[in-house]
């Protein structure tokens, strides 16, 4: 009997500890660490070659491009 309690307490602790850990919300890439504007670039023509939506760094590598704010 007392293994089960320490069992299920220690499971009950590991599902705290795991539902506590989240982040609410979308989640943002960080800059590279090295070569930063070099990696930042090279994400910026992949992203536009696939076509999909620009990350808001990629303002600055094209022409009359204005940064996109979410409502």
């Amino acid at each position: 009997m007392n293994r089960q309690r320490t069992v299920m307490l220690l499971g009950l602790l590991a599902l705290t500890a795991l539902s506590a850990c989240g982040i609410k919300g979308g989640l943002e890439r960080p800059d590279p660490m090295w070569n930063r504007e070099e990696g930042i670039r090279r994400e910026c023509e992949q992203q536009a070659r696939e076509n999909r939506q620009q990350d808001p760094r990629c303002a600055q590598y094209q022409t009359g491009a204005q940064t996109q704010t979410t409502p």
